[in-house]
């Protein structure tokens, strides 16, 4: 009788264990889901805010700039026209930064879905040292937020950039085509 009810309470603590490692890893899973949905909207928000002519704005902010500097000669000087100038410039400066910045987005977006589907793997099958995914999902949760905070920042940038090209370009690239007129060249 007493080993039978050994066996009997050995086998209850057998199913107290389990069901506490199922229910820790079903919390655990939870988890990466919430991460994976938050990874899923900054990628659609980093995909929504691409600049896709963003060749076509290098290249017609660099051709006004150029023409500006080539044919404008003042005898005077023009404090507003140099302050846009400048503004011009800094914002012709960051188009190259803001490509660069959505790359690394991208390519950083594409390695965090891989390592939380294989973190996902190896929780759902109790692989690698379960003992340690807990700090694993506490790294992957801080690594999407300095993915969010570059996210921010790129949009930031992008935005501000944006704003001063709208403000500008027309205003400048008409000046730098009354400056061609006024050398008799013509527009390319």
């Amino acid at each position: 009788m007493v080993l039978k009810f050994s066996y009997s309470l050995v086998a209850l603590c057998c199913v107290l264990l389990f069901s506490c490692a199922d229910l820790k890893k079903d919390e655990q899973l939870s988890r990466i889901s919430k991460l994976e949905k938050t990874l899923a909207k900054i990628e659609q928000e980093r995909a929504k805010n691409t600049i896709d002519t963003l060749t076509a704005l290098k290249i017609s902010t660099n051709a006004v700039e150029i023409r500006i500097k080539t044919y404008l000669v003042l005898d005077t000087i023009n404090l507003v026209l140099g302050k846009k100038m400048d503004a011009y410039k800094i914002m012709r400066r960051n188009f190259k930064p803001l490509g660069k910045q959505n790359s690394q987005l991208k390519s950083a977006i594409r390695e965090e879905r891989k390592t939380l589907k294989d973190l996902r793997v190896d929780i759902d099958n109790g692989s690698g040292s379960r003992d340690k995914y807990e700090s694993y999902i506490l790294f992957e949760k801080n690594k999407i937020k300095q993915l969010q905070i570059l996210l921010d920042e790129h949009m930031r940038l992008k935005n501000e950039t944006l704003h001063t090209y709208r403000e500008l370009h027309d205003e400048l690239n008409q000046l730098s085509l009354a400056l061609l007129r006024k050398n008799n060249l013509s527009h390319p």
